[in-house]
């Protein structure tokens, strides 16, 4: 008898039942940390609400095109990659969309300085947003996976053993 190939002896991750619970409470604590770091300046929370509704919707648009693929992931650690992967891509686009919205504001405002806001001072933010962003994204994506997903038990575990293989006759260094 031939064993099953390796991918399906690992069995996907499923959500932690039941999901209307589950699911909000893990986005809630993924999400809501870094707000709580800026408990002082509440528009500075809003904008860290906003930022990671925004990595996590990219995330989970990621994650159910996988799981529609038929390809649903099967470690923790995919699903974090693909939250920190919008991580990323949020820190990338943050400083432009933030020098967009200043010039917006001065220009609103009539003020003199909507000139100087420039694509180069976006470039020059754009370091600092990497090294902020990234680490809020992986503690938020481990948060989340390890609140909403969990593993599941292959169906038969004793046919794993039994693959036709006489494991106790082997004899190493005879």
């Amino acid at each position: 008898m031939v064993p099953p190939p390796i991918p399906q002896r690992i069995p996907p991750l499923t959500w932690r039942q039941p999901a209307f619970l589950w699911t909000p409470i893990a986005l809630a604590a993924a999400i809501g940390w870094p707000a709580l770091l800026f408990y002082n300046d509440y528009g500075l929370q809003q904008l860290v609400v906003i930022a990671g509704a925004a990595v996590f919707a990219l995330a989970l648009v990621t994650l159910g095109a996988s799981w529609m693929l038929h390809r649903p992931p099967k470690t923790r650690r995919t699903v974090v990659m693909h939250v920190v992967i919008a991580g990323a891509i949020a820190s990338c686009v943050a400083p432009f969309v933030l020098t967009q919205l200043l010039g917006a504001v001065a220009d609103y405002s009539h003020s003199s300085a909507a000139a100087s806001f420039t694509a180069p001072m976006a470039m020059a933010l754009l370091p600092l947003a990497i090294v902020l962003g990234l680490p809020v994204a992986l503690v938020s994506a481990i948060a989340f996976t390890w609140i909403a997903l969990k593993r599941q038990v292959p169906a038969e575990p004793h046919d794993l053993l039994n693959d036709g293989i006489l494991h106790s006759d082997v004899q190493p260094f005879r």
